[in-house]
């Protein structure tokens, strides 16, 4: 069958078109990883700066976090994967927890490590973005957010109204990433230290791997090292 010269073109133009809405979904997902990375990382330095006895990340970080310079954090922020953690492997948790009012957390593991009005900002633009991201994108979600499928399922369930209502009511419940772990941050903000640090592709990988520690999945398809 003979294929028009002006069906090749419409078919041309229609590739091209789905190629640019992919690339700008793309960017729109980065940046929105970016700018929460940056509010996190900054949260995280003026809390290391304060006087608080609560810092969420292992004491021995807390000297270097409280150095990190404006531009440490915007590179830090561009590792391309999630630095937040909302429990972002298991978010189904939270339908249970926040939305029809049950708890079974320990109050212990969850005491607040931001003045409220600053927590709540954090967790609303964290849940946002997570959500964004998931309706964006499942498979993205799941390597650069560190989700399940469960939490997936959880997340495209809920709308933006139940997000903004977790997040007033329990905005600690957002935490650093990794925060039982030493490897991850040690290695980022090693990474990141003076004036050249390494590049943004290697710093990408760096996520890209402590992503992968997360769900068995994707271990298989990220060398680890040791």
């Amino acid at each position: 069958m003979h294929t028009s010269p002006i069906s090749l073109t419409i078919d041309r133009a229609d590739r091209s078109a789905r190629r640019g809405f992919e690339r700008a979904v793309l960017t729109g997902v980065f940046n929105g990883i970016f700018a929460v990375n940056e509010q996190l990382l900054e949260a995280l330095t003026e809390c290391a700066r304060s006087g608080s006895a609560e810092f969420p990340l292992d004491v021995r970080l807390r000297a270097r976090v409280a150095g990190l310079t404006a531009d440490e954090r915007q590179r830090a922020a561009g590792c391309g994967v999630f630095l937040a953690d909302a429990n972002l492997v298991d978010f189904a948790c939270w339908r249970e927890e926040a939305l029809e009012g049950k708890s079974t957390r320990s109050g212990e593991l969850l005491r607040a490590w931001l003045p409220i009005e600053a927590s709540r900002s954090l967790a609303n633009s964290v849940l946002l973005v997570a959500w964004h991201v998931v309706h964006a994108n499942p498979a993205l979600a799941r390597v650069l957010l560190g989700m399940s499928t469960a939490g997936i399922g959880a997340v495209r369930d809920f709308g933006v109204a139940d997000l903004t209502h977790i997040a007033r009511r329990h905005p600690e419940w957002v935490r650093p990433r990794w925060a039982d772990r030493l490897d991850p941050w040690t290695a980022l903000v090693g990474c990141i230290s003076g004036g050249a640090g390494e590049d943004s592709r290697s710093l990408m990988l760096r996520g890209l791997k402590a992503s992968a520690r997360d769900l068995n999945w994707l271990s298989a398809y990220v060398e680890l090292s040791p």
